[in-house]
């Protein structure tokens, strides 16, 4: 079994593996499309991860001299035509909040999270996905955005980034397996600048934005935009800034098998030199088989604008 989980603009994911010695899921006990799986965790130390419910897709029937196998996966997103389909919409004088609950609600669904109070005259969607759209306006806006189950995560980088971490990882820890780390500052910016319109005096200015932390970066420059004020300008400048800077650090940890290693939390690295510092699950992978359980999360850097 694998169960994959990614902080940002990706579905969960999972699939599992099964043998198949007398036929039965590849007769009366196949999955249909549709159907739904829902996965839960105990790591044996008292953690327990509830990985939610995922819609079952592409069952696989494979075999050979060593036995029959199916491997079925599935996608925690809904597969619905309501999520396919591509709306063209004008979300005329609202906030952030109002366009994604109205979003949500066409959806069946949910939203959470700490959203940032920005109002806009005019939000279009242009021929998109509704969770395409969604995805987009969290990058523009300086959130991340994830679907758990009928529910809509759209929250700050804040509220990630600066949550307490729930666990050390040192350079000694038993638990730990293997380790990757490294630096870069190749895509990364030290500065940004954007054009708005200043509605008070009706023409337009520009605003600018620094990152202290990337002093050899380079300058992000947003040109032909409609930004509407200059809370839209730092709101942008600071999101694509964001998500370009917190790749200058890249890790990857793998553990004995572990409930907290999950994507939005933090973790504290210590031991590890230059390298040390807070980071953020980007994604991890809980892998459970015969040779037991391990998880391997994927870091970057915890950046609070």
């Amino acid at each position: 079994m694998n169960y994959v989980d990614h902080l940002h603009g990706k579905a969960d994911e999972i699939d599992v593996t099964v043998q198949d010695k007398d036929g039965r899921w590849k007769g009366q006990w196949r999955p249909q499309h549709g159907d739904t799986m829902n996965l839960t965790i105990f790591d044996g130390y008292g953690g327990v991860l509830p990985c939610g419910t995922f819609e079952m897709d592409e069952p696989n029937a494979t075999g050979g001299r060593g036995g029959d196998l199916m491997t079925i996966r599935g996608l925690a997103a809904p597969i619905t035509k309501a999520l396919r389909t591509e709306k063209s919409v004008a979300y005329e004088r609202q906030r952030l909040r109002d366009v994604v609950e109205t979003v949500a609600a066409l959806l069946g669904m949910t939203v959470q999270g700490d959203i940032a109070d920005l109002f806009f005259q005019r939000i279009t969607q242009r021929k998109e996905r509704y969770l395409a759209f969604i995805k987009r306006l969290a990058e523009e806006t300086g959130h991340y955005c994830n679907i758990r189950g009928a529910v809509i995560v759209f929250t700050t980088f804040a509220s990630i980034d600066g949550r307490t971490p729930s666990r050390t990882l040192s350079h000694g820890d038993g638990s730990l397996i293997d380790y990757d780390m490294r630096f870069q500052s190749d895509g990364t910016y030290s500065e940004g600048r954007a054009s708005y319109l200043d509605q008070r005096l009706a023409r337009t200015n520009e605003h600018v934005e620094r990152d202290p932390r990337a002093p050899t970066g380079d300058t992000l420059r947003i040109s032909g935009e409609r930004l509407e004020s200059v809370a839209h300008a730092r709101a942008r400048i600071q999101s694509e800034m964001h998500f370009a800077n917190r790749t200058a650090f890249q890790g990857s940890m793998k553990t004995v098998g572990s409930a907290t290693l999950v994507a939005g939390n933090t973790v504290s690295l210590t031991g590890f030199g230059g390298y040390s510092g807070t980071r953020v699950i980007d994604s991890s992978v809980h892998t459970i088989g015969r040779g037991g359980y391990t998880t391997t999360a994927e870091l970057v850097d915890a950046r609070i604008n």
